[in-house]
């Protein structure tokens, strides 16, 4: 079942050839002004552009392309290269509105569950092609409205919680293999208010649950499943707050509850008996944020409200926020043009910048009077002190598969500047959580004044199989536009 077409943006032709002007540091005057320098402390939003879908679920595919939803109308198409075509309209095969989804071994977008109605969760399935299409795919055994998916280090998909036909709480996960679904029956686990809960694949090959209940746990997905209790928070209440995968084994929990806090706290999944410890917090009281993985392994916080209750839009936080992992300490960044909290999401793209877009489409918002625009945010990496903008490493060709601690060679004109580079997986984010985000760094070596040598993550504990970005970064922490791989056996 496919239909597509090419649909115009609701903002003139105008808006997006400014946007496309605008925002990429490469195309700005090279003056110094206080602007200037002003973005390379705090970084440069773009200017709003108007987008005909509203952004309730958002991937980055391996085409390059952005694919997004909401609940009403189809999903689109868009090219962030190529801004002024417009969106391409893509017929769903059911209802995909609060799905879970996450990238494939191959490549492919993998949705699942979505609505029957209200909060009734779909048990259905569908496979976005890289012909560009949907086609549906086996069902679950249950429904699921807010479920979370996880590609494990072998490349099946665990599906977890959510709510189902009956509007229960679903507490069978689930299993699938690239054609059934398995349940772990004894491996029963009951989490309310299934919002989405924060799961990784830790790197002892099991998958990590970070909440939202208090108690993290382990969960062992062979035969019929095993959880194992690995200790409880710092805060007991991180709903609709946002937890990132900062480095292998390593998680980052902020904001979240009600009210929202501004707190943060880590987790080292590497040793031998790992705990929550706090770390410093935001400037800003958030729930409702987005935490994105940037391209020299920082995380970007934006997004969300300080106020109580379950979406306060007259307390909303404009201000973007960055955690330094190493120092593990915010700056305060440039202030987005737009209020985004529930709904909202931002994704990294492959130039190194940042795509934000949505809020709205309920949490007492109406469709009507949902953010239909979007913005992209230079990071401050993106410039030199004086706010010009930053020499960036290029990447003349890399390969397009890397197996499994495989020695691979990277053609660069930089060689000589390259000192380090990230493996981050492609973005599938909605309601606070991006299900398929990670980040592998990578020790570079010079071969020659035109190429540089890395190797390749030992296994799919550290890098589930899958769509990666490739960057590479100069000692000045500048990154190079990314070369999209698939990294897997």
């Amino acid at each position: 079942m496919r239909a597509t077409r090419v649909l115009t943006a609701i903002a003139p032709l105008s808006l997006f050839i400014a946007c496309k002007d605008a925002p990429e540091p490469t195309e700005l005057e090279p003056a110094v002004t206080a602007a200037g320098q002003a973005a390379a402390l705090k970084g440069r939003w773009s200017a709003p552009f108007s987008t005909p879908v509203f952004a309730v679920h958002v991937h980055r595919l391996p085409t390059g392309k952005v694919l997004l939803w909401g609940h009403k109308g189809e999903s689109r198409l868009w090219d962030p290269a190529n801004q002024s075509a417009g969106f391409t309209e893509v017929t769903k095969t059911y209802d995909f509105f609060c799905s879970g989804h996450t990238f494939l071994a191959d490549g492919r977008l993998l949705v699942t569950g979505g609505t029957i109605g209200g909060t009734h969760g779909d048990p259905r399935s569908a496979l976005f092609t890289s012909a560009g299409s949907w086609i549906g795919t086996t069902t679950m055994a249950q429904g699921r409205y807010y479920p979370t998916l996880t590609t494990l280090p072998n490349g099946h998909v665990l599906a977890l919680a959510g709510s189902d036909e009956n509007n229960d709480v679903v507490d069978i996960p689930e299993v699938w293999n690239g054609t059934t679904w398995r349940r772990l029956t004894t491996a029963s686990l009951a989490i309310p208010a299934p919002y989405y809960p924060a799961v990784f694949v830790a790197p002892s090959g099991r998958v990590f649950l970070a909440g939202f209940p208090a108690t993290s746990r382990y969960l062992a997905t062979g035969g019929t499943g095993k959880w194992i209790t690995v200790g409880a928070r710092t805060v007991a209440d991180r709903r609709m707050g946002s937890a990132v995968s900062y480095a292998p084994g390593k998680i980052l929990y902020v904001g979240g509850g009600d009210p929202p806090t501004k707190s943060a706290e880590v987790i080292d999944l590497t040793e031998p008996s790992p705990s929550w410890r706090a770390v410093p917090g935001m400037a800003f009281a958030r729930r409702q944020l987005n935490a994105t993985i940037l391209a020299d392994g920082q995380v970007l916080v934006t997004h969300g409200t300080s106020g109580p209750g379950f979406n306060n839009t007259a307390a909303s936080v404009r201000a973007a926020e960055l955690w330094n992992p190493t120092t593990e300490s915010w700056s305060t960044l440039a202030v987005e043009a737009k209020l985004r909290s529930y709904h909202s999401m931002a994704i990294l793209l492959p130039d190194a910048r940042v795509l934000s877009s949505g809020s709205g489409e309920g949490g007492g918002v109406e469709f009507e009077q949902s953010e239909f625009t979007a913005q992209i945010f230079s990071p401050p990496y993106l410039f030199n002190p004086d706010g010009t903008p930053a020499s960036r490493p290029g990447i003349s060709s890399a390969p397009s598969k890397l197996s499994y601690g495989q020695s691979f060679v990277v053609q660069t004109p930089a060689a000589g500047s390259v000192t380090r580079g990230t493996l981050i997986r492609l973005s599938s984010v909605t309601h606070a959580f991006n299900m398929s985000q990670l980040i592998v760094p990578l020790n570079f070596t010079a071969v020659n004044s035109t190429s540089v040598r890395a190797t390749a993550p030992s296994s799919g504990k550290l890098a589930p199989p899958g769509p990666y970005m490739l960057f590479l970064l100069n000692g000045k922490g500048v990154p190079s536009r990314a070369k999209i791989l698939t990294v897997g056996p």
